[in-house]
């Protein structure tokens, strides 16, 4: 009979759950606890795939109990964070945000996805230190400024939110994200210009956002412009969905005549 070490079944769950199969990768860690009694590894993977099974309370009590045995393992903590969260636990997320940071020492990554997974709640006055660790840490990462940026501009900062966002488009000029958010942010400050310009800088191919493609439509597209507009209507019914009976022109026009209306 084929025996499995406690690394292939660690191994077995983390391929599942990578691949979104996360009550398979339950079993295969459960059936490796139970082989292996007190393996770190498959219970942490355990945790991690009732937390995505939306166990967040389950998840909790085990990762409670690792965070005990290992009390500096990032992993550990930053799993925490995140179901702690999930269970609706905010203070103690935060505590244990605070003892991640500093196992995460220089790892600009990992205090990154901390700020990331408050974000992610809407909880921009807790996520916004932490993104602006992950950026002071890796000054280089524009990832990092682009999400101090979002964050900065959740919180109604548009100066610091237009500077941080900049900062990721220099570091990274194909970020077509950050490309779209500052778009974004320039159009609704009103500079209409620097939006167009921005906005137009993405290719047509990129994956748009929404909100994107509607000040993009507003700012630059015009009926009288047939190759423009055949581009557009492509590229509105990629993103937005199929384009109702009226016609994809109609909804072009109404959005346009929607956005450019001043604001009052």
């Amino acid at each position: 009979m084929f025996s499995r070490s406690s690394e292939e079944y660690a191994d077995s769950g983390r391929s599942l759950l990578q691949s979104g199969k996360a009550q398979q990768a339950l079993e295969v860690f459960e059936e490796g606890a139970r082989r292996f009694p007190g393996d770190e590894d498959l219970l942490m993977g355990t945790a991690m795939a009732r937390l995505k099974l939306g166990e967040a309370m389950a998840a909790l009590e085990t990762l409670q109990d690792l965070r005990v045995a290992r009390p500096r393992s990032g992993d550990v903590l930053e799993g925490v964070v995140e179901a702690a969260l999930a269970a609706g636990l905010p203070p103690l997320a935060l505590e244990a945000a605070k003892e991640a940071v500093q196992a995460a020492g220089t790892d600009a990554h990992a205090v990154y996805r901390l700020g990331r997974a408050f974000y992610g709640r809407h909880m921009y006055r807790e996520s916004f230190p932490l993104y602006e660790r992950a950026a002071e840490l890796a000054p280089d990462w524009g990832e990092a400024w682009f999400g101090l940026g979002a964050c900065e501009w959740a919180m109604s900062r548009p100066a610091s939110a237009e500077a941080a966002l900049r900062r990721a488009v220099e570091l990274e000029p194909d970020d077509w994200q950050a490309r779209q958010f500052l778009g974004c942010v320039l159009c609704d400050l009103g500079r209409k210009t620097e939006a167009k310009e921005m906005l137009e800088s993405v290719p047509l191919d990129a994956p748009w956002q929404k909100p994107a493609l509607e000040r993009l439509v507003a700012l630059a597209w015009w009926p009288t412009d047939a190759a423009r507009r055949k581009e557009m209507e492509s590229l509105w019914r990629r993103v937005m969905g199929s384009a109702p009976s009226g016609g994809a022109c109609d909804v072009l026009e109404e959005v346009s005549r929607r956005l450019e209306k001043p604001s009052t």
